[in-house]
């Protein structure tokens, strides 16, 4: 199954994240629990997930969408975030003759 795994601090604790598809929609679990009002806020965070790389729009309610929330939304402010995926949760478009540049 296709899964990110994003550690980071929320509200000033260290929390790891699970985000996974369930019924074509992402969802999140919180330190290995599923809370509804985190949910909700997660799901208005994706309504406005920020461009990968600065240009990439990922598909909306997508695993990239998520990714992009985890990796700049979510956390606090200035959080360092470590995040690893499992399994394929879709491809970036980039450039092939500019190495790694997203388009």
């Amino acid at each position: 199954m296709e899964k990110i795994i994003a550690s980071g601090k929320y509200l000033g604790i260290e929390t790891t994240v699970e985000c996974f598809m369930e019924d074509g929609f992402p969802i999140i679990e919180v330190d290995g629990e599923y809370d509804e009002k985190l949910q909700s806020e997660f799901n208005q965070l994706l309504k406005k997930a920020p461009p990968i790389g600065g240009t990439y729009h990922p598909p909306e309610n997508s695993l990239l969408s998520a990714y992009s929330v985890l990796e700049s939304l979510f956390f606090d402010e200035n959080a360092k975030v470590k995040i690893t995926v499992e399994g394929d949760i879709g491809k970036i478009p980039i450039y092939d003759d500019i190495k790694d540049a997203v388009y």
